[in-house]
């Protein structure tokens, strides 16, 4: 009987474990799918596109969207660029996309990786840029994107 029952928790350990790999293949697999259509859309408008990096616990995050939903800002993001963003999570999700994109999220985030509309990185925040984003102004944001 205990034989029965030590092969049936362990039949049920196996399952717990290959549903839990399924569904981050499935999460990493949606992530990966939206990159190639944003950079599928990138290429067919003649934008770069821009990867922001970011979680909704994080205030330098919610930060950044506010100056990036102002309207000078907003102008010239929809003139220029695709915008895409990533949720990370507690730095537990999308992480396949941040490992194909370098790391950028590995000195804080929100982290931005810009791609040119053929996928060659042009420059990335690797080194934690915007991660004191509620303390930047709009015309510092302005600057790095005009840079771009």
């Amino acid at each position: 009987m205990e034989h029965r029952f030590q092969a049936t928790f362990r039949f049920f350990i196996f399952l717990l474990i290959l549903v839990s790999n399924s569904n981050c293949s499935k999460q990493r697999d949606i992530i990966l799918t939206q990159y190639e259509t944003s950079l599928s859309t990138a290429n067919s408008q003649n934008r770069k596109l821009i990867v922001i990096f970011g979680a909704d616990w994080c205030p330098d995050c919610r930060a950044l969207d506010g100056i990036l939903a102002e309207p000078e800002v907003k102008t010239l993001l929809d003139a220029e660029f695709v915008v895409m963003k990533v949720d990370v999570g507690r730095f537990d999700k999308n992480l396949s996309l941040n490992e194909r994109l370098g790391n950028p999220i590995q000195n804080g985030i929100p982290s931005l990786v810009v791609v040119s509309p053929k996928g060659e990185l042009i420059t990335s925040t690797k080194g934690g840029e915007f991660s004191n984003a509620s303390k930047m102004t709009k015309e510092q944001v302005l600057a790095y994107l005009y840079k771009l």
